[in-house]
C-alpha cells in the first residue's frame, strides 16, 4: 500500500509547524540583538564595523536575486489539487506555528 498520500500532506503540516515556530523565535531574536545594538552603541563599544545597513541590504539583494532563478527548476509542479492541499497544510501550519510558538 502506497503511504505517500498520507505522509507528504502531513509532513507539509509539520513543517510549517517548525517553520512558524522558527519564524517566531527568529522575531525576538532580532529584535534582542537591534536592543544588544542600541544599547551597545549607547556605550560605545563598536559592534560591527566599516558596515552599514545599505551594505547590507545590497548583499541580501544581490544573495536573492541571484538565487531566486534557480527555485523554479527545485520544484516540480504536478497535479494543481496536491499542490494546492499541500501549500494550504504548510501555511496553516505556519500560522499555528507563529501563533502557538
Amino acid at each position: 500500500m502506497d503511504y505517500s498520500g498520507f505522509i507528504i500532506p502531513l509532513l507539509a503540516f509539520v513543517d510549517g509547524l517548525l517553520f512558524g515556530l522558527a519564524i517566531k523565535k527568529g522575531i525576538v531574536s532580532f529584535v534582542l540583538l537591534l536592543v544588544a545594538f542600541v544599547v551597545s552603541s549607547y556605550l560605545g563599544f563598536t559592534v560591527i564595523s566599516n558596515h552599514t545597513i545599505t551594505t547590507a541590504f545590497n548583499f541580501i539583494t544581490t544573495f536573492v536575486s541571484s538565487h531566486i532563478q534557480s527555485v523554479t527548476s527545485l520544484i516540480p509542479i504536478g497535479s494543481a489539487g496536491a499542490i494546492s492541499l499541500v501549500a494550504v497544510l504548510f501555511i496553516i501550519g505556519l500560522g499555528i506555528g507563529i501563533w502557538k510558538g
